[in-house]
């Protein structure tokens, strides 16, 4: 039986409340920092720690992390739901739900180094969030799991392309017939979306990642980003995080080759160690090509997940 594990909430600067499951390494570990997990679109943070007590999240905590997977607005047991009417875009997680789960682990970790653990919107939230400067106190790493923004110039493939735009016009009508983005109605997710995040996600299609307000470039300030940056592409990821669109997006923070298939691309940046991992069959002690979920939900990616958090050791160890 797993132990019960503290849960807290958080309170964003616009009146939001996250809930944070806090998970605490085995005592006789070295603690060597702290790590923020947050999750996907139109799922929670459930699908960081799968199977429960042997996921993403436990394997990290096991190798000296004190963990925090958080929810984004729109989850939880008492959020506000998107069926319920509940509104949100992309640019209120990247102005408030970033910025105060990171000053919240921040007070419940003093002192220790904090990376931030992003797999897919989590993962680009938190780029947008760092390159505008909008954390008060930055996080010392970022580990970018299936992290990509979609945008025209990014996608070499016409296939793909037009695989990209009918999804988008699929979430514009949906939000038009729902008045929000029925991801469970429609068996894709687990968790609704607003409309209005959804219809920003389509308008940042063919290449305007930035705020609506025009407040903020978030692909300009990408390449603000400090610290070290770890991102981890599956090869089985056929369209969401594809390598070579997703490495293209990932140039903003990793100097890579435009169509690379190397396993792995490794720079740094003002001593800032900036790597980048496709990970297949035969790297990292995989035996399968990982999905977009699989990269954090399926058990045979445990290998893998043990190489990230070693990786995460290095990083904060050399500071």
């Amino acid at each position: 039986m797993i132990p019960a594990r503290p849960i807290f909430t958080v309170r964003t600067a616009d009146h939001w409340t996250l809930d944070v499951e806090q998970i605490d390494p085995p005592r006789a570990a070295t603690v060597h920092g702290a790590a923020l997990l947050g999750h996907a679109m139109m799922v929670d943070r459930r699908t960081l720690d799968r199977p429960r007590g042997a996921g993403l999240a436990s394997t990290i905590a096991e190798a000296g992390f004190r963990v925090f997977t958080a929810n984004l607005r729109g989850r939880g047991r008492d959020a506000p739901r998107a069926d319920e009417g509940a509104r949100w875009d992309y640019d209120d997680l990247v102005r408030y739900d970033l910025p105060a789960l990171v000053a919240a682990v921040r007070e419940r970790a003093p002192g220790l180094p904090l990376v931030v653990v992003g797999h897919s919107l989590t993962g680009h939230v938190s780029v947008a969030s760092a390159g505008c400067g909008l954390y008060r106190d930055p996080p010392e790493a970022h580990v970018l799991l299936a992290a990509n923004i979609w945008e025209r110039a990014h996608e070499p493939s016409p296939l793909r392309q037009a695989q990209k735009r009918l999804s988008l016009a699929a979430v514009r009508a949906a939000t038009c017939v729902y008045g929000y983005m029925p991801a469970r109605r429609l068996g894709v997710g687990s968790v609704d979306e607003a409309g209005a995040y959804g219809r920003q996600l389509a308008w940042f299609w063919p290449d305007r990642w930035r705020a609506r307000d025009g407040a903020h470039d978030y692909a300009a300030g990408a390449a603000r980003v400090q610290g070290s940056v770890l991102a981890v592409l599956g090869a089985g990821d056929r369209l969401l995080g594809h390598p070579v669109a997703a490495s293209r997006w990932l140039s903003r923070l990793i100097e890579t080759e435009t169509e690379t298939e190397a396993d792995v691309e490794t720079t740094t940046r003002a001593g800032d160690r900036r790597e980048l991992w496709i990970c297949r069959a035969g790297t990292h002690g995989l035996e399968h090509d990982p999905d977009h979920m699989g990269l954090v939900t399926d058990p045979r990616a445990r290998p893998l997940w043990r190489d990230v958090a070693s990786w995460m050791r290095e990083v904060v160890g050399s500071r």
